[in-house]
């Protein structure tokens, strides 16, 4: 053991349970927030503080109205190997809450319990929890305190909640509904009172400004799509001239210029780029004679004499003369 810093105790004790205490108040086990003591779960013997802490605790567990939990000793402690010693041993039996910070308590009578003649704590959480020999003794639950640590004064504290009660138009204001209107804890009930009409003045106004909002929002969504409208328009146009030019410029056929119109009707920069890359065409349709596009092919790749002998040569004359003139420059080259 002497090689370890701290030693867990595998025992449960019983931090607290609800019941009423020497004093006559009791503890409301709902109301006890647990995250904020395990925040720092300290504890000490006999609640000694000026003697350094000796334990912390762990493995928080309730069960019905009780909280258990079990206590980590610290070895380095001068009382350290004696706390594990009493408690392992049996004399060292109870648990007891220290420094209880009240948040707030009620003189409700359907709270209260048998023999109980003071308040009942609704909302607590204590500084630290001490290793006892007796629990309820004078340090273990007579000291309360507020969230700032000022000592609280049972009988202050029963006429707080007795004043409370007589004038019910007053609302107890906690730390984090001030600081839900931004304010601190320091604010006064005018303060309050003012900053609360701000906020119903505010809320006056949201059925004016979701109005404002909708009826912007309609109109920029009219004016996106007139933008939208537009740009189709101006795309439209753009493959249109393009299409056009192609065919003057006779690099498309009617039929190719049809295809390429929708493959591209968004596309108009890469309809240029394929349009540009294009030679122009000598069988356009548009400069046959009389012939058909279909029947070019058959006279497409052959030569002067081979038309000549075959008595084709006045079809192609007269169908198609551009491969006319071709074949006939081919054939009887222009001297210089």
């Amino acid at each position: 053991m002497a090689d370890k810093k701290f030693k867990k105790i595998d025992r449960e004790y019983c931090v607290t349970d609800g019941t009423v205490n020497v004093y006559g108040f009791r503890l409301l086990t709902d109301g006890f927030l647990q995250d904020e003591f395990t925040k720092n779960p300290i504890g000490f013997r006999m609640h000694e503080r000026e003697k350094g802490v000796v334990l912390r605790w762990e493995d928080f567990r309730r069960d019905g109205d009780k909280v258990w939990a079990k206590p980590v000793i610290n070895l380095a402690h001068p009382d350290g190997e004696k706390t594990v010693d009493e408690c392992e041993n049996g004399f060292l039996n109870a648990a007891s809450v220290g420094r209880i910070i009240c948040l707030d308590a009620s003189d409700d009578k359907n709270l209260m319990l048998p023999g109980q003649t003071g308040l009942t704590i609704t909302e607590w959480f204590p500084r630290e929890i001490s290793l006892v020999d007796i629990p309820g003794n004078m340090n273990a639950l007579a000291n309360l305190y507020d969230v700032d640590d000022n000592p609280i004064e049972l009988a202050d504290l029963t006429d707080k909640v007795k004043s409370k009660n007589r004038d019910m138009s007053k609302v107890l204001i906690t730390a984090a509904m001030l600081a839900a209107i931004n304010l601190d804890d320091k604010a006064t009930e005018v303060d309050v009172s003012t900053k609360l009409q701000d906020l119903a003045d505010l809320a006056a106004k949201v059925p004016t400004l979701e109005k404002n909002l909708s009826d912007k929002t309609a109109e920029l969504t009219q004016k996106e799509q007139e933008l939208k409208d537009l740009r189709a328009t101006t795309v439209k146009s753009k493959v249109a001239d393009l299409i056009a030019k192609g065919k003057q410029d006779k690099k498309l056929t009617n039929e190719v210029a049809s295809k390429l119109e929708l493959s591209y009707a968004n596309d108009p920069e890469g309809l240029k780029d394929l349009i540009d890359a294009m030679p122009a065409q000598v069988s356009v349709a548009g400069d046959l004679g009389t012939g058909d596009v279909k029947d070019l092919a058959a006279y497409e790749g052959r030569d002067w004499d081979d038309l000549y002998s075959k008595n084709e040569l006045e079809t192609v004359r007269t169908k198609f003369p551009d491969l006319y003139e071709q074949l006939k420059n081919k054939k009887f080259p222009k001297q210089d």
